[in-house]
């Protein structure tokens, strides 16, 4: 959903009217606090009226800032940039050029180690993320009524893109959310991301995997892909606004064929 901010009025405290313009137009609470920060921590370095903002005063936050991630500061620029462009201030900022993403997908054997140790409520999140890919906040923002035990599917309010969806999940993830459903509170996992966080590293160290919530979301993503799932439809299961962002699943399939290549013809 692009924003539509309009213009800083002339007499307003451009930081203070930037923060809640974005608020009432609907921007996600993450956002708001990226943007919020970015442009706080520039206006702090450049220490002069926004509206007299230079490229020159830019390039040298950038030099500041040069040590944070090359994620972090094109993000902030996009922040930064979004605000001047919203003071009308006719910059031309350089954008640092975002590097490959690099995915961590699960192998089936490290997949197995984890089913083979997992107990309880961290065996149904196991089995559910890796059914659904869903975030690590979309898991726990889910509801009872948000589960669907006939059409084995779950509606999913709380996105990242503010857009809801529908994810699916297999018959072995049915047979423990039945039997889970009746007696957990209305709010599916009642559980911090700090504590699910804990519960999969934890989980992961008994399996000797190295495990995060996002590792479960690429390793469905990359099952998904390999399994010829349709880019569109994998692209809507995930949440991706952008179909760029499902296609890095794709490449991956490709070094897969590559590798299988190479094993084939190279190596006999």
């Amino acid at each position: 959903m692009k924003l539509e901010l309009g213009v800083c009025p002339p007499d307003a405290d451009p930081y203070e009217v930037f923060i809640s313009t974005l608020r009432t137009a609907g921007a996600s609470e993450n956002t708001v606090r990226l943007y919020s920060t970015a442009v706080r921590e520039f206006l702090k370095f450049a220490k002069k009226n926004p509206r007299e903002i230079t490229t020159a005063d830019i390039n040298a936050w950038l030099t500041h800032i040069a040590g944070k991630r090359t994620t972090t500061i094109r993000y902030y620029m996009i922040a930064v940039n979004r605000f001047l462009r919203w003071l009308q201030v006719d910059v031309r900022p350089p954008m640092p050029r975002p590097r490959p993403r690099k995915v961590r997908a699960l192998e089936r054997d490290e997949v197995e180690r984890l089913f083979s140790v997992a107990r309880g409520k961290e065996l149904l999140i196991l089995s559910l993320l890796l059914d659904t890919g869903l975030r690590a906040k979309e898991l726990l923002s889910l509801k009872r009524e948000d589960v669907d035990l006939e059409s084995r599917s779950i509606r999913v309010k709380d996105t990242k893109n503010g857009e809801e969806r529908v994810v699916f999940f297999t018959n072995r993830t049915s047979q423990m959310m039945k039997e889970y459903l009746k007696s957990c509170p209305d709010k599916l996992f009642d559980i911090s991301y700090q504590g699910l966080y804990k519960m999969l590293k934890g989980l992961g160290r008994r399996a000797g995997v190295q495990l995060r919530p996002h590792v479960l979301r690429h390793t469905f993503a990359t099952n998904a892909a390999r399994r010829a799932m349709p880019l569109p439809a994998l692209q809507a299961i995930m949440g991706h606004k952008d179909i760029k962002t499902t296609q890095i699943y794709m490449h991956l399939v490709s070094r897969d064929l590559q590798e299988a290549y190479t094993r084939t013809f190279m190596e006999s």
